[in-house]
């Protein structure tokens, strides 16, 4: 237990501290931007290093409080340098301290391997071991925070996931270092190697377990999407049923209407008459309110939301080939054009001036891709990250979908989605291949 090599530098677990919550930080929404995120960063790999070399001089009395405290730096670093609550900034810094625990431990337990067992003590070792082992560790967990971003999983955690994650860090935390503190414990080692083996073993089942439960919550939000979609998907479906049902009445309800017209205007009172037009035709501007495409299930979709939108002073512009839409089922169909035109009407409803409550729809084929195009004003700011909005909706766990499940859609044709925002227009921008088949 006096070998020299059995404590970790405390400079070693400084930078693994400051690099493991750096990899978090890097997919996080800053809350520093420019020179003042670089010096916050630069200030804390600082403090942290600073305060572990002074924490290698403390008597062993304080080494609790001064863990606690490494902790609270790691915190801070994460919770002021970026934009996530405190809740969520104690979830990574708990993740971020058994990573960067293990991976000290790991690079010393093999860097004090080599020593003993094969005399490899030249200059540097240590810290090409240490560039070696730090790197590779830092590339997975990059790696594997990359993928829940790319699936979509931003880190949103309740303060129960908060506790649970904390019970889990102390408890792998308190295994992990007990030889450090005694060797009278049941699971204390009492040999350097047996010391090391514990701790590196016990830090890495910890990183297992903390990833194992965001695997849970994965698969848990997939589900949730796919049921969601699928939801939204068939809402849409039945809104097109009900439309095309309506519709057909409209149909027949516009020609009687223009038969009244006609005997309205045989009334011989020119007041009376006139009277009568101006009310009957105010009351049929909803059944003019149809789309002929080419496409039947389009001139539904957008018969049925025009009306929506004459209702609430909505301004729409449709320009649309509805013919390159005939590759495309009819549930897809609802669910791209029913999903963005809802989106669009929500946006603009947001508006007070009726002037500027514009959208405008564009269907037309390009260069072989088929090009759907949505656009609307808005003037709420609003927030793109990764690709997804962040709504500014108290409840976020519902909200998203119609997008998601635009893209999903797009994705079985091979085609893209994206977005732009410029000059408080918001355009959605739909290309898809169009099949050769078609005409």
């Amino acid at each position: 237990m006096t070998d020299p090599l059995l404590n970790i530098p405390r400079l070693y677990t400084g930078i693994a501290e400051w690099l493991f919550c750096l990899v978090f930080i890097l997919f996080a929404k800053k809350r520093l931007k420019g020179i003042f995120l670089y010096l916050g960063i630069a200030g804390f790999c600082g403090a942290m290093i600073g305060f572990q070399l002074l924490a290698g001089i403390l008597p062993l009395s304080l080494w609790i409080p001064g863990m606690i405290f490494a902790f609270l730096l790691m915190f801070l670093f994460i919770f002021l340098t970026t934009k996530q609550n405190i809740i969520t900034s104690g979830y990574i810094a708990v993740l971020a301290i058994v990573i960067a625990e293990f991976t000290a431990s790991f690079h010393w337990q093999l860097y004090y391997y080599f020593v003993h067992s094969f005399n490899i003590n030249f200059v540097y070792f240590s810290d090409i071991l240490l560039i070696i082992i730090y790197g590779g560790v830092f590339f997975a967990v990059y790696m594997i925070e990359a993928r829940y971003i790319k699936k979509g999983l931003l880190i949103e955690v309740s303060q129960s996931d908060l506790l649970s994650f904390v019970g889990i860090g102390a408890m792998i935390f308190s295994i992990s270092n007990i030889s450090f503190v005694s060797a009278n414990t049941p699971i204390s080692g009492r040999y350097p190697a047996e010391i090391f083996y514990i701790r590196t073993l016990v830090d890495l089942a910890g990183i297992i377990i903390l990833y194992s439960q965001r695997e849970h919550r994965l698969a848990v939000k997939s589900r949730l999407d796919l049921n969601a979609m699928e939801n939204l998907l068939n809402k849409q479906y039945e809104q097109y049923h009900i439309s095309q049902d309506s519709i057909d009445i409209i149909n027949h309800k516009y020609h009687d209407l223009k038969n009244q017209i006609i005997a309205i205007r045989a009334e011989k009172d020119h007041y009376t008459r006139e009277k009568y037009l101006e009310d009957l035709e105010n009351s049929i501007k909803y059944y003019e309110a149809q789309y002929k495409t080419g496409n039947e299930v389009l001139d539904t979709i957008l018969t049925s939301k025009l009306i929506t939108c004459l209702d609430n002073d909505i301004n729409v512009t449709c320009i649309a080939n509805g013919k390159l839409l005939d590759f495309i089922p009819t549930m897809d169909l609802c669910s791209i054009f029913g999903n963005a035109i809802d989106n669009a009407i929500e946006s603009v409803l947001k508006i007070d001036d009726i002037e500027k409550r514009l959208i405008k729809i564009a269907v037309f084929a390009q260069n072989e891709l088929l090009l759907i195009r949505f656009e609307n004003f808005y003037l709420n700011p609003l927030e793109i990250y990764n690709g997804n909005f962040i709504t500014t909706k108290k409840d976020t766990r519902y909200h998203g979908y119609g997008l998601k499940g635009i893209k999903s859609i797009i994705g079985k044709y091979g085609g893209s989605v994206s977005i732009k925002t410029d000059n408080n227009w918001f355009r959605l921008v739909i290309l898809i291949p169009i099949p050769q088949s078609n005409p």
